[in-house]
This record gives C-alpha cells, structure tokens and sequence, in this order.
C-alpha cells in the first residue's frame, strides 16, 4: 500500500479557538487523531518565515528567510523583499542564481526522488509560491486560488479554470476562495493520479483576525465556514478508497494577538538623531521596515550608530524586546539585546536589529488574551503576529490516519520544522541533512521507545533600567520558542 500525505493548513489559527462551536468538525477531528499541544512556530511569527520553515525543517538561520519584508542589499538596494510577491520572489531567485533558500525544500526532495506533489492556496500568490518556491522546475501542481496567472503547471492550471471556473475576487472573509480551494482539492486532484504529498492551505482565519479582530462576529463566520469545507475534505476522505492510504496533517503556522495601541518608531529615532529611511542610500544612517516586530539594517553596519539606536529603542516605553548581533551565546552587541542566535534567526540577510512592540496578557474585546502596542496600516483591535507572546508561538499539530495513534494527546513540545521531517519519515523518504526538525515518531503506531524529556530554558539580560526575558525548551536537539518579553 503507497502511503499518500494531505497537509492542510489554517493560517494563523489560534489552538484556542478549535471548539465545538467554532470548529466542531476540526475539533472532532482532534479528537481521533494525534494532537501535540505544544506545537511552536518560529521567530519572527510571520507567514512569510514560517512556510519556509515548514517546507524545508529548517531555522530562518538556515533557510535565510528572516521577515515577511526584509532589505537584501544582494538583490536591491532601494526596494526591500516582500513575501507576498512572486516577482520579488523571482528576482531574489535569479540573484541567488536559483538558491533563495538556504536548503531543499520539499518540493525539491519531492522532485528529486520522482514524486509528486500539489500544492492550493488561498492566501497571497507569493505565499503559495513560498510553499514550493522551485516549482517552475517540476511538472507538481501550484495553485494560488486567487492568482491563476502565476500557478503552475500552465495546462493543468487551465484545466482547473475550464472546469471549476475563476474564482470570485477576494473578500474579507474569503468566504468563496475558501470554497473554491476545496473544490480543487476534491474535483481536480482527488479525481486523478493522487500526489504523494499535497498541501491544501486556507488563509483563513488569519484575513478575517487582520481586519476584524479575533472573535469577532466575520472571524468567527470564517472559521465555521472554514471547518465546513475541511469537513467536505474529512467526508470525501472517510469514504473514499482513500482511507487506507491517506495520510491527514493539520497545521497553522502561527497565532495572533490584538493591536491596541499605534506608535511611530521612525519618528522617535528621527528624535534621537538618526537619518531613518526605507533604504540605505542617500546618506540614510538606518533603514527601518517599520512593524509590530520590525527590522533595522544600519549603514556600513557602523557598530557605534547600532549601539546608539538600540539604547535609543530601549528608552521607548513603547519597544518590548531586542535582537541584535551575537556579543556571546547569549547577548547582542547592543548592550542589554539578546543575540539573534537565541531565536535562530541568525543569517547574513538578518537586520542589524529586530525589535518588537511591547505586548501584554490582557483580553481583547471578545475575551481573547494577548494584547500588543503596533505600527501598520491595520486598525486598533486587529489581530497581529511576529513577535514572541506565547499566543503567536502556539499553534496547530494534529495527525490523523493509519500511521499515527487514535485519540492521543501529547504535552511533549514539536514545532512547525518538524512537519517535514515527519511526512518525509511517512513517505519512505530520507530527509537531508540539513533539515533541523525532527521526526515527531512518538505520533506513529509503530515507532522506537523514546526518552526524551523537555528541559526549560530561562534567559534575561538588559541595560540600566531595561530588562527583557526569553523562554525556550530544549528537547532532545531540538530548541523551542515559549515565550518572550520586555519585564521593565
């Protein structure tokens, strides 16, 4: 019997929200399957880094994928990378002469041992491309539900559209793009040759959470919305000749907390002294990508003028953590900044800085906890994510099918680098060695004993009265982010 993989993904699904009112065919599903509690995204908490992750098992250290918009001088001076864009995507691809990650994706290891893959999707066509970023050379589906010009395979891609038409401009909930990316799913792909893995991802509930706030009465018809299509794939699936074979994988890549409060960091630095722009040319000192958990790139990397900003980010009441150069194994340059190693985001295309806004513990408006200070175009009480409150950390591991136990709950913590190894291990394929995450066995039926136990990890540093704290697990030789903060 050849072992198929289905790895459907909810962007920014908060665990929390998996009820039986919200999401009672998901969370029904939880029930019969395999849930890992403490599932983990990776640092910055943003889509645009935790794809990556997710396909290839590896740290923004090693893939090089560091911020959902970031400035590569490599690729362009003046216009920074952004995640969402398959053109930027493309141009980064042709000045790394074809490398834009650090590592094998799976798509690539796919390709290379002769199997097939499919990937639909209903958020951003640049997010789609993320998931198998080589797929222009593969004949494996990708398809961006809202973005038919930049899908692949141009035939097969046609044929989708002859058959189950265009789908309807986004909206907010994407309420039809959601139904259409099921419709592909269970009219074009589970009626032919079905791929060894494919990946369904939905990008709700993370639309409706950016623009109206989690728990809100649109968030909350997206999720019902969203469960009842997952529930056509469960039907089709428990009823299909498919049973047997189909192996199920349920994710998001990250949660979300609430903006409260707006601030300007450009204009504070702009007050400390500093030339702020978007680039580093015209005599800029600093080039600031301004966000709840941001990115500064500093002229010539002059050490002085990096010290300077982040004392200056420090005295804000309104800057939470800071991440700078490794001094040592634990500290930054800057004076009171943990290294970028302790989040593995270490990599020659890291900022100088990144920071992120202050959060707290508090409910928002419809009871959900995690609030943050934020600076973007979206609205006070929208949800947001990248930095490293525990509700953004957290997010969704569920197994399901003839390789994995029934109705097993573990406290054990796995994160989103260890998807790839897993169906890789479920597959019959030998992941490379430079995938960092592990293979989560204890899921499997069949699997060696394992005595590996989590060790808590505690980190604090500052500088004069500024003080912040990390925590993360050690499992094994895995490292896993918990939670961090800015405590005075």
């Amino acid at each position: 019997m050849t072992i198929k993989y289905l790895l459907v993904g909810f962007d920014g699904l908060r665990p929390d929200m998996i009820t039986p009112d919200l999401m009672p065919r998901l969370h029904q599903h939880g029930m019969e399957g395999v849930v890992f509690e403490n599932h983990r995204s990776t640092f910055p908490t943003e889509t645009y880094v935790n794809l990556p992750s997710l396909v290839t098992g590896a740290t923004p250290s090693r893939h090089g994928m560091i911020a959902n918009q970031y400035l590569d001088l490599h690729v362009d001076s003046r216009e920074p990378f952004r995640g969402y864009s398959v053109a930027k995507i493309e141009k980064a691809q042709r000045a790394y002469k074809g490398h834009l990650y650090g590592t094998l994706s799976l798509g690539e290891i796919l390709h290379k041992a002769q199997r097939r893959m499919a990937v639909i999707s209903t958020n951003s066509a640049g997010s789609t491309r993320l998931k198998h970023h080589q797929i222009c050379d593969s004949e494996h589906l990708s398809m961006a539900c809202h973005s038919s010009t930049t899908s692949w395979p141009p035939q097969e891609v046609a044929s989708i559209l002859e058959k189950l038409g265009s789908p309807a401009p986004i909206t907010i909930p994407d309420l039809e793009g959601t139904s259409y990316a099921t419709d592909v799913f269970l009219e074009h792909v589970a009626q032919g040759e079905f791929p060894d893995l494919t990946i369904l991802w939905y990008g709700e509930p993370d639309e409706s959470y950016h623009t109206y706030g989690i728990g809100s009465p649109q968030n909350q018809l997206s999720l019902r919305h969203v469960d009842t299509q997952f529930g056509r794939v469960l039907d089709w699936w428990e009823n299909s000749d498919m049973r047997e074979r189909l192996q199920i994988v349920v994710t998001s890549d990250h949660g979300h907390i609430t903006q409260r409060h707006k601030v300007n960091i450009g204009a504070q630095l702009k007050q400390s002294g500093f030339k702020v722009a978007r680039h580093l040319e015209d005599g800029a000192d600093l080039a600031l990508l301004s966000a709840y958990a941001g990115g500064i790139w500093v002229r010539n990397k002059n050490p002085e003028i990096i010290i300077a900003i982040g004392e200056a980010l420090m005295s804000s009441d309104e800057c939470g953590m800071i991440f700078s150069a490794p001094r040592n194994e634990v500290e930054g340059v800057i004076p009171g900044s943990f290294s970028r190693q302790m989040v593995m985001a270490d990599h020659p295309r890291s900022p100088d800085i990144y920071y992120i806004l202050n959060t707290n513990n508090e409910p928002n408006e419809y009871g959900y906890t995690g609030t943050c200070s934020f600076e973007n175009e979206l609205s006070v009480g929208a949800g947001i994510h990248g930095g490293l409150h525990p509700k953004e950390l957290q997010s969704v591991f569920i197994a399901t099918g003839t390789q994995f136990g029934n109705g097993q709950r573990f406290s054990c913590h796995s994160g989103i680098l260890d998807i790839a190894p897993t169906i890789l291990h479920g597959l019959d394929i030998i992941a490379p060695q430079r995938m960092e995450g592990q293979v989560l066995s204890s899921a499997f039926i069949k699997h060696p004993p394992t005595d590996v136990h989590p060790i808590p990890e505690t980190f604090e540093t500052g500088f004069g009265p500024y003080r912040q704290i990390l925590h993360r697990t050690r499992q094994g030789e895995a490292c896993y982010l918990d939670s961090g903060a800015r405590i005075s």
